[in-house]
Order: C-alpha cells, then structure tokens, then sequence
C-alpha cells in the first residue's frame, strides 16, 4: 500500500499558493511551442544565490510559501507549472518534464531576465519536491553542467516502474488515478492515454539508481521523511543515499525530519536547512 500510493501522492502533495504580503512576479515562458507560467521571487539583495525549484506533480503555487520565505532571506526562487499542468500549456509528459526543466533554466539564465532580478548566473540551484525532486536529480545526471542539487523526497521512478511491474492491480490504480485528474475534469492533459506506459517504455532512463555514477563533482541535499508513507526511507530514501555515497565524487548531506510526506509539521526547519545549505562555503 505504501508503494502503491507513491505515484498518487507525488501528484496530490498539499500547496500553498502565493501571498500577497512579497514580491511575486507571474511570469511565462515557452517549452516545445507551449507557454508555461511561472513565478518569479526576487531577493532585494543584487547577485543573490538563485534557485529554480520544481514542484510536486499536478502542483502550482509557493509551496510550504519557500519562494516567499527563502526571498526574504536573500535567495532568488523561481517555480513553474510543468507542461500540460494547472496554467501552463502542452502536454504532460517526464520527457517533457525534462525538456521544461532545460528551458526555465535558459529562461532566468536569459540577458533579460538576469538582468531584471540580477541573477548570478554561476550561482543557480537546482531543486524540487516529491515528483520535482526526481526531476532535479534526473536532470542533472543526464546535464554534467550542473552542479547544485535539492531533492525533497524526490524518490525513483526506475523503481516505482519494478513494483508497477510485479504488481497488475498496482498499474491498474495508477492508470485509473490519472484518468480521473485529467482535463477538463482535472488539473493535467497528458502525453500519454495512459502515462504509466511512458514510464515502463524509458524506464532506465528515469532509473537514478543505476545511473548515479554519472555523476561529477556534484553537491546534492537530500530530504527524508521518517513518517512518509510516499517515498518511504525505508524503499528510496535510503537506498538512493546509500548508492549515491559510493560516488566518491560527490558531495552528499541526508537531512531527516520527523514528518510525513507534506513536511507541513516541519517545514520551518527545512527552509531553514534548504537556506543554510545553499549559503554555505563551496
């Protein structure tokens, strides 16, 4: 049951949308012809650490208020709706989930926008939450040019794909789970009819655990919840760090916290450890 409800609540994981009282900037850009929205949190302090975080799947809004909070502290934050989700046009797809990754970064690495919120563009973070988590880290094995990653339980779709395929009655939930959020009922337009196929088809390329050594000379925070029954320590959390670890290459800090999969009951703290991790000597 706990595996089952991975893809579910990587997909539902709860939101907070922005607030009024800081500076948020609604912005758009285009992936593959579609135009994707964005927001935009600019630090008041010139040439600030930036960080580009990727939400949960089917997610939208200033999630645990991070872009409002980490601001305020001095760092840049920008999200964006992926493709086919909520705002944002196209198709949902992990294939195109990646390309959009590619194109926010051009985005805010773009001489308009760096230039309007004074980016350092030697400076940028890659981040994400549950399925934006994945996405990060994913991204950046198959991209050598970054070099800075958060992933907030962001798990492993290679090896959701072997339980979806020991497990019939799992692939049938998922299958029916995507069918019910679709549009116009639901907040997402698929790629796919039936978006499990998308995974089973490229499952090693979404597979982080066979492929961290890939990695180069890359700093990556990692979270965990000990109450998450999503992406459980027990089945990703610590497997992913355990593997990781062995890349001699790479510098690994595993942050635990005593929440579920939300981190609503601790999400002070991880701001707090999401800033000082991005602040810290390099």
């Amino acid at each position: 049951m706990r595996n089952c409800l991975f893809f579910l609540v990587l997909a539902l994981g709860a939101w907070k949308g922005a607030q009024a009282n800081t500076l948020c900037d609604t912005l758009s850009f285009q992936s593959n012809g579609s135009k994707l929205v964005a927001y935009g949190y600019p630090s008041s302090k010139p040439n600030s650490p930036t960080l580009l975080f990727m939400q949960g799947f089917m997610e939208t809004g200033d999630i645990w208020e991070i872009g409002q909070t980490l601001s305020r502290r001095n760092i840049n934050v920008f999200l964006f709706d992926f493709r086919g989700c909520h705002r944002s046009e196209g198709k949902q797809g992990l294939m195109n989930s990646q390309e959009d990754i590619s194109e926010a970064l051009a985005f805010i690495g773009s001489g308009e926008i760096s230039k309007k919120y004074h980016i350092d563009n030697t400076n940028i973070i890659l981040g994400g939450y549950s399925y934006g988590g994945h996405m990060s880290l994913l991204y950046a094995i198959h991209h050598p040019e970054i070099k800075r990653i958060i992933s907030v339980s962001g798990g492993d779709l290679g090896i959701l794909g072997d339980l979806i395929r020991k497990n019939p009655n799992l692939r049938k939930n998922y299958t029916d789970f995507f069918h019910s959020i679709k549009k116009p009922n639901g907040p997402v337009d698929f790629e796919y009819e039936d978006p499990i196929q998308e995974l089973l088809e490229n499952q090693e390329y979404f597979y982080i655990l066979k492929q961290t050594g890939k990695l180069n000379n890359v700093d990556i925070l990692l979270t965990g919840g000990l109450d998450d029954n999503v992406v459980s320590m027990e089945d990703y959390g610590l497997p992913q760090y355990r593997n990781l670890r062995k890349n001699k290459s790479l510098q690994i800090e595993f942050k635990v916290y005593q929440s579920g999969h939300s981190y609503y009951e601790s999400k002070g703290q991880l701001l707090s450890d999401i800033e000082n991790w991005i602040k810290k000597e390099q």
